[in-house]
């Protein structure tokens, strides 16, 4: 019994290592800190338009130290004249990494999504290769100035790995 485990074992070892590389773009490994978990939950700048976006981070190993950051929305939902008339939500989100913004490590994405679900904006940071803390918020005040902003959300924070 044994003998046919470690043949079974010695047998995926060797179809794996000689299986071609992949260098597609893959999602990174992530572990997420908060309790939203890979959820962006927003309220946004028109008409009290709020809704729910996904967020992921892709790496690419022939791209060392750059991840792209992929932030879909599950559909946007607002009330009142103002929503019959504009249907889409305006949102300026933040996307801190490493340092922060004191090391320029910050990116500030417009998103404007509408009620059908499935849209998404994908951005590119360098975080450089290795472990980076990541957090990605629509914070009602922006980072680099004292702009107020009609909007909040809760935040996603998380480690990723990046090649």
């Amino acid at each position: 019994m044994r003998a046919i485990g470690a043949g079974t074992v010695a047998a995926a070892a060797l179809v794996g290592l000689a299986g071609p590389a992949s260098a597609a773009p893959a999602p990174a490994p992530i572990l997420h800190t908060f309790f939203t978990g890979p959820l962006l939950p927003v309220l946004g700048q028109n008409a009290f338009c709020n809704g729910v976006i996904d967020t992921l981070v892709e790496t690419d190993p022939a791209r060392p130290g750059l991840a792209t950051v992929v932030l879909t929305s599950r559909g946007m939902h607002g009330v009142g004249p103002e929503w019959a008339a504009n249907p889409v939500c305006r949102i300026k989100a933040d996307i801190v990494w490493g340092l922060g913004v004191l090391a320029g490590h910050a990116k500030t994405v417009e998103l404007n999504f509408g009620e059908r679900p499935g849209e998404s904006v994908r951005t590119e940071i360098n975080p450089g290769p290795g472990v980076t803390g990541l957090t990605i918020q629509a914070t009602f005040i922006n980072p680099y100035v004292n702009e107020l902003r009609p909007q909040y959300s809760l935040p996603v924070g998380a480690y990723a790995i990046i090649p």
